[in-house]
């Protein structure tokens, strides 16, 4: 049985494709022993594919593309999010876009997805930063739910787990990131471990897209694995319920990563780092079509 260590970056259900697969025994049908990595941090999760610490793993789309730019070797091999979730979640008292200027509103780093997706928002809406509202950054640990809940922010872009648990708690739900293109959440592993273990890599993938269909039709399956790896919601059905709705709805069956997406999360990264125009969008995904497993 060959193994394989899988990273993810952070405890949201976009990251718990492999949690499916070992709880459906796909994995151990495939022939892998899996272990499955938490580190938290959707950097650390890029910095361990490099490496090799984990060599298959979900980082989100910008901290990818800013490792391609600093010279590694990273590929998607498979598309699981094709377009961001994330809401807009205010205080009460704010209900529109419009409510936003002169409001304190938290971002975080703006080189993670959701700072990217933030920027990216507050430009469609024509608001800027600099003048109409005041942004608050609030480092490497997003501790927006809380701010928002102690008065300190007036609004966040939370993830679906935290924004539907922030308005079952009385906040509103002003508006989200569907309609952003940019791509969210890839399958990636690195060049060198690809060409090394081809095989490997494509019973992986296959693994996730046999996860999606078991997250989309095997719902109680589903709704225990979130409950198991989001303990704090475990007391919270109806949030549990919506997030599972959310990410049924949103898990990309094919896996493949939209040429659009991945366009448009380019262009993201491009306001903060003019090279990443120069990076061809092909360059971007490996097909594992004539690598699959035999």
């Amino acid at each position: 049985m060959e193994t394989v260590r899988i990273g993810i970056g952070v405890s949201s259900v976009g990251r718990f494709l492999p949690y499916v697969g070992e709880e459906a025994s796909l994995f151990h049908k495939a022939g892998i022993s899996v272990e499955i990595v938490n580190q938290q941090d959707e950097e650390k999760v890029v910095v361990d594919i490099t490496s090799g610490a984990t060599p298959i793993g979900t980082p989100n789309a910008p901290s990818l593309l800013f490792s391609l730019l600093e010279g590694n070797d990273l590929v998607i091999v498979g598309g699981i999010l094709n377009r961001p979730g994330f809401y807009l979640t205010a205080r009460p008292g704010i209900d529109r876009i419009a409510d936003l200027k002169g409001k304190r509103i938290g971002i975080n780093q703006p080189r993670r997805m959701a700072g990217v997706v933030m920027l990216a928002l507050l430009r469609k809406w024509g608001l800027d930063p600099s003048t109409d509202l005041a942004l608050v950054e609030l480092g490497l640990n997003d501790k927006s739910l809380a701010a928002l809940q102690q008065g300190t922010l007036d609004a966040a872009l939370l993830p679906p787990e935290k924004a539907f648990e922030a308005a079952e708690a009385g906040c509103n739900l002003v508006a989200d990131s569907l309609s952003l293109d940019c791509h969210w959440v890839p399958l990636a592993t690195t060049r060198g471990f690809l060409e090394k273990n081809p095989q490997l890599v494509s019973k992986v993938a296959n693994v996730y897209a046999e996860s999606v269909q078991v997250f989309k039709n095997q719902p109680e399956l589903s709704l225990d694995v979130i409950r198991r790896y989001l303990p704090g919601l475990a007391d919270k059905p109806q949030v549990v319920e919506k997030v599972y709705r959310f990410f049924a709805g949103q898990f990309e069956p094919t896996l493949v990563p939209a040429t659009n997406s991945l366009a448009a999360i380019l262009d993201e990264i491009t306001h903060q780092d003019s090279r990443a125009a120069n990076i061809p969008i092909a360059s971007l995904v490996k097909d594992l079509s004539s690598t699959g497993p035999t």
